[in-house]
Formats: structure tokens, C-alpha cells, sequence
């Protein structure tokens, strides 16, 4: 069922045998692992079915890390969470992401890539991915490409990439509608875990509205899955019984924040660029969509010159269409029912500000009003520009693109290597809820720097070389003294990092917090590291490997 915390008519106290805060995906996952069971489920989330201020402003923070990322612009309280925004992007890690590498600190997980692998098939089930599309090394398996690059397999290969069907606050909706013993409880905000004496499990979740209500949940088990920024700060602040926060007993909570960073990496000119573009072109491709490519760094060169993971996107920058085209297009889209926009005004505002971080990039200029003394003009200008329609189609037929292209841009997305002085804190302003605001200090290192400079020549390169054109590096890449002028992709790793040992990491390999009989996290705030893969896929699969198991627990004990 769906409940409003905000509804009078809702209970002020909930009892459950699991609490999950968040309704993102990790905390979906969850939730729908324990459909149809004798168990019960009450998830917590922020916001409502849809994004509004009020809620969004409790996102509002500082940032005061060298390396700007503004916590308000990159987040989302609502059903689906920052999925909301998601492109769908699915793609499994790779084995050397998980392997400690000897160039990278505090590199390895405490979890084996078979087992992984494993929980990522039921991951692919939850996202709606075909299930002939086995789980690879970094990749999907069983793809197959009209078009690919010559690429030096020592250098770089493409990585297979699946664009997942599933909008997570619309296809679960009606598990939460229709389910008996799963409750989603809408602007329902956790304040507290509140914990015994000993700090060694959590007796309740303090819950607030905006409106002054209070509550509490008590459950057998709680999980946080709230995003890697969200559950460090609600573990700091979870501080009753241990000033630091709770799990915090060794300094480790909100460390090793990291994100996958992005800049122009430089662009290539001259030779074949239609042959450059044409294996990444995910619209182009509809035979093999949803399947798509991305340009990744080779496992090999990462050995072989001690880098981090990294991938590279070509993005082409064409000419002015000619008078005839371009006149076409505009009439075409004249008789078009408008575009679909993001769900709401806060949605569009963080979609914005994640677009507006690519260098170049431009939100698209509003659709010019539509007339029928519009259209007649536009109809005069195709046929007074016949030629230039005719030149479009003629190179369509030949399988040759109609735009012609100047150049490409390759924008590069990198891995963050772990760094303890990259973190999660608290600062003294408060939200609404009196709740201390999160100061967000992102931080890169030498090693970062030097890697992503070494990268972006080696892809640049190596894509010029396979369109047999030329690459023109930007001023970083050939510049030590210059930094990158990166900026965040929303993708939020770190702050609650798995560990064997509690020294070196919040939760154990099983993503229990450490010390904790009942506490658990979900998300991608557990990754030791990042690779360059979008997380939301490992997210979910990590997130069901945790469901089964606490669900394998509440049967074994008889609840």
C-alpha cells in the first residue's frame, strides 16, 4: 500500500519486520525482493510520488572541496529517486574493478567477481534486460554490431552497455499499490537511527514530516538506501549514543567519497568521422538497440601504464544544415505533439544542471510557435532549397550520413581513485527539519590528474587513428600544469565502503554495518571502488543479494 505521512489519517508509528529508508532503486529492489512474503516492508521515502520543493530542499548543502559538486543539483526526494533522471544505462562491472590493483590505494573488494556476477543476472531480470544477454567481463555478452573500429586491443575495446526499459517510480508503483505487506510511506523523513546503549543495533528509526509530525518505525532490520551522499549524512547524524555517528567508531563514515568525472578530453579532425561515430550511435543503431557501445580503456593498458578505468563518448559537432534541410526539419516538427519534458520544475532543474556541467553543451532553444503562415513559409523555403533535400536523401540511400560533420568531440568519463580526504560531513546550518546540512568535500588526487591525462590521449589517439584522422588534445591533456576542469556525473560512490575489517571500511561484506546486529546498507555508498560503469546496475544486484539474505535470515529465526 501507499501511505502520506503528511495524510492525518496515517499512523504516527509503524511496526515492520524491515524498515528501508529510500525508494530509489537499491531500496525498490529490496522492497520487491519481499513481495508476496509473510514478511513485512515499510519504505521510507522523502519526497512524494512526484518531485516538489519543499522536499528538494532538504538537499541543500556546501561544498567546499576543490573540486565543486553542489549537493542540492544532483539529487532527487522523490519515488524513484535520482533513477528519475536515469537514462537507463546498464553495464556490469569488470573483473580488474574488483581485484586489488597495486597502483591504486585501498583498491579490492571483499567480494568475489563470480559471486557478483551471479546477483547481476538477477539484476538483469529486475531491469527488464533480455536474459539471452549473459553477464561478461565488463560487458554484456551475446552482442552482435553491424559496424566496429579496428581497435588495438591493447589499448582500448567497446564495452556492451544495455539501455534497461524500466522507470523504477513507474513500474514499481503498482508493487507498492497492490502489495499487503509492503508499505511505502510517502514524505516520511528518517531523523535518527535510534540505537541501544551499546550502539549494537538500532531499536527504531525516527521519522518527520515537514508539516511538525513525528513518528517512529520499529523494525527487526533497517536498511539505508538513501544514496551515497544521504547515508553518510544520516549515519553522522544518527549520533545518540556515539558522537561521531553510528558505524563511525573508526573515523570511516562519508570517506573515500568519489563520483565518475567528465570533461572534453579533446576532439578529432579530418578523415572518416561518419566511420568514427557510426559504432556509438545509439539512435542510429535499431537493429541492435537497446544494445549500445561505449570506447573503454583496456584492462591491459591500465596494467600495463598503472591507470584507472576510464571510457570515452565521440559526440559529433556538425556544420549548418543547408537552407533546404533545415527548413524541412523545422516543418517536420511543426506537426509534432510537443516534446516530452521532465516530470516536473524541480526534475528539469537537476536535469539541467547535470547537462550544463558538458563543456559546450546548451540546453535546446524552445520550439518556435507554431502557425499555419509558419508552415506555409517553411514549405516555400523546401522547395525553393529543393537541391539541398534532394543532396540529403541521395547520401541517406547511400547509407552516408545527411549532416556532414566538422569535427568530434570525445567526452571522457573517468574512475575516482578511493581517497580518505574526499568525504561526507556535517556543517551547523539546518534544514527544516532541524536536521544538520551535508558538506560535501570532493577531492581528486595527483594520481587522478596524471591518470586521466594519460587516458584521454591513449582513447583520443586510438580513435583517430581508427578513422584515419587526427586527434587535437585539450590544453590538460598536454599541459600538466593545467587541471581538467571536470565536473560530477551524479554518480555517488564511497562514504559507506565495504570492508573485511572495520578499520577500513562501514560495512562488512555482506553490507552490514559493522558492530551493528541490524543495521545494512544499500547503494553504491558501499563500493570499495568505482570503475567507470553507471552504477545503478550494480546497485540493484548488490541490493538483491542483501534482500535474500536478510529474508534467508528472518525465516531461519521464524518471524
Amino acid at each position: 500500500m501507499i501511505l502520506d505521512y503528511l495524510d492525518p489519517s496515517t499512523p504516527d508509528d509503524f511496526n515492520c519486520h524491515v524498515c528501508v529508508i529510500g525508494a530509489g532503486p537499491a531500496g525498490i529492489a529490496i522492497a520487491s525482493a519481499f513481495a508476496h512474503s509473510r514478511f513485512t516492508v515499510c519504505v521510507l521515502e522523502s519526497g512524494g510520488l512526484e518531485s516538489e520543493q519543499d522536499s528538494q530542499a532538504l538537499n541543500d548543502g556546501e561544498s567546499v572541496g576543490p573540486a565543486l559538486l553542489d549537493p542540492a543539483l544532483c539529487r532527487l526526494r522523490a519515488l524513484g529517486g535520482s533513477c528519475r533522471l536515469w537514462g537507463g544505462g546498464c553495464v556490469p562491472l569488470t573483473r580488474l574493478d574488483l581485484e586489488a590493483r597495486p597502483w591504486v590505494p585501498s583498491s579490492g573488494w571483499p567480494l568475489d567477481f563470480d559471486e557478483l556476477v551471479a546477483w547481476c543476472r538477477r539484476a538483469r531480470d529486475a531491469c527488464g534486460i533480455d536474459a539471452r544477454h549473459d553477464i561478461g567481463d565488463g560487458s554484456f555478452a551475446n552482442a552482435r554490431f553491424l559496424h566496429a573500429l579496428p581497435l588495438r586491443g591493447e589499448h582500448a575495446i567497446d564495452r556492451v552497455c544495455i539501455e534497461s526499459p524500466v522507470l523504477f517510480q513507474t513500474h514499481y508503483r503498482t508493487l507498492f499499490q497492490e502489495s499487503g505487506n509492503i508499505t511505502l510511506l510517502l514524505h516520511a523523513n528518517l531523523m535518527e537511527l535510534a540505537a541501544a546503549r551499546d550502539a549494537g543495533r538500532v531499536q527504531a528509526a525516527r521519522i518527520g514530516a515537514l508539516d511538525g509530525r513525528r513518528g517512529a518505525v520499529h523494525a527487526r532490520h533497517y536498511v539505508l538506501a538513501a544514496g551515497g551522499i544521504e547515508n553518510a549524512r544520516l549515519l553522522l547524524a544518527s549520533d545518540g549514543v556515539h558522537p561521531g555517528g553510528l558505524g563511525n567508531r573508526h573515523d570511516q563514515v562519508g570517506r573515500h567519497f568519489m563520483d565518475h568525472p567528465r570533461c572534453v578530453a579533446g576532439q578529432v579532425v579530418g578523415g572518416d568521422l561518419a566511420a568514427l561515430l557510426r559504432p556509438y550511435d545509439r539512435d542510429g543503431q535499431r537493429e541492435s538497440r537497446p544494445l549500445y557501445r561505449e570506447l573503454g580503456l583496456a584492462d591491459s593498458a591500465q596494467r600495463r601504464l598503472g591507470l584507472l578505468n576510464a571510457r570515452a563518448r565521440p559526440i559529433p559537432v556538425t556544420d549548418a544544415a543547408p537552407a533546404g534541410l533545415q527548413a524541412l526539419r523545422e516543418l517536420r516538427a511543426s506537426f509534432r505533439p510537443p516534446a516530452l519534458e521532465a516530470a516536473n520544475k524541480v526534475d528539469a532543474e537537476v536535469q539541467q544542471a547535470l547537462a550544463s556541467g558538458i563543456a559546450g553543451a546548451s540546453m535546446p532553444a524552445p520550439a518556435p510557435r507554431r502557425s499555419n503562415g509558419r508552415r506555409a513559409r517553411l514549405a516555400l523555403r523546401v522547395g525553393m532549397n529543393a537541391s539541398d533535400v534532394a543532396g540529403a536523401f541521395a547520401r541517406r540511400l547511400r547509407k552516408r550520413p545527411v549532416d556532414r560533420y566538422s569535427r568530434v568531440d570525445l567526452m571522457a568519463y573517468f574512475e575516482q581513485a578511493p581517497n580518505p580526504d574526499s568525504r561526507i560531513t556535517l556543517g551547523e546550518a539546518r534544514d527544516a527539519l532541524g536536521m544538520r546540512r551535508v558538506r560535501v568535500d570532493w577531492r581528486l588526487t595527483a594520481l587522478d590528474h596524471a591518470s586521466y591525462r594519460t587516458s584521454a590521449a591513449l582513447l583520443g589517439e586510438e580513435a583517430a587513428r581508427c578513422c584515419g584522422g587526427r586527434f587535437e588534445a585539450s590544453p590538460w591533456v598536454r599541459d600538466p600544469s593545467v587541471e581538467p576542469a571536470v565536473v560530477g556525473t551524479a554518480h555517488h560512490i564511497g562514504t559507506t565502503r565495504m570492508a573485511s575489517r572495520p578499520e577500513d571500511g562501514v560495512v562488512d561484506p555482506h553490507c552490514r554495518v559493522h558492530g551493528m546486529e541490524n543495521l545494512h546498507v544499500a547503494g553504491s555508498s558501499v563500493f570499495p571502488t568505482s570503475g567507470w560503469a553507471f552504477p545503478t546496475f550494480t546497485i540493484v544486484a548488490l541490493a538483491m543479494r542483501l534482500a535474500d539474505r536478510l529474508r534467508t535470515g528472518l525465516e531461519i529465526v521464524g518471524l
